[in-house]
Formats: C-alpha cells, sequence, structure tokens
C-alpha cells in the first residue's frame, strides 16, 4: 500500500491527512464568524 510494508505508518500517514483535511474544514467552517470585538 503506498510502497508502505507496516500498517502502523500507513495508519499514521492517514491520520496525518485527515487532520490536515479536519483542519481545513474547521478553518472553512468557521471563516466568517466574527469574534467577540466589540467594545
Amino acid at each position: 500500500m503506498l510502497g508502505m510494508e507496516d500498517p502502523v505508518i500507513a495508519l499514521v500517514w492517514i491520520g496525518t491527512v485527515l487532520s490536515a483535511v479536519g483542519c481545513a474544514l474547521f478553518g472553512w467552517v468557521n471563516w466568517n464568524k466574527g469574534g467577540d470585538d466589540s467594545k
């Protein structure tokens, strides 16, 4: 699988990709949400 012989390395690789996708989705969802900057 993608040249990886150890399944643990494959799981870590998949986790890294899913983490990056999750961060991108979180940023996209919260892009235009305003903070509590009013005084």
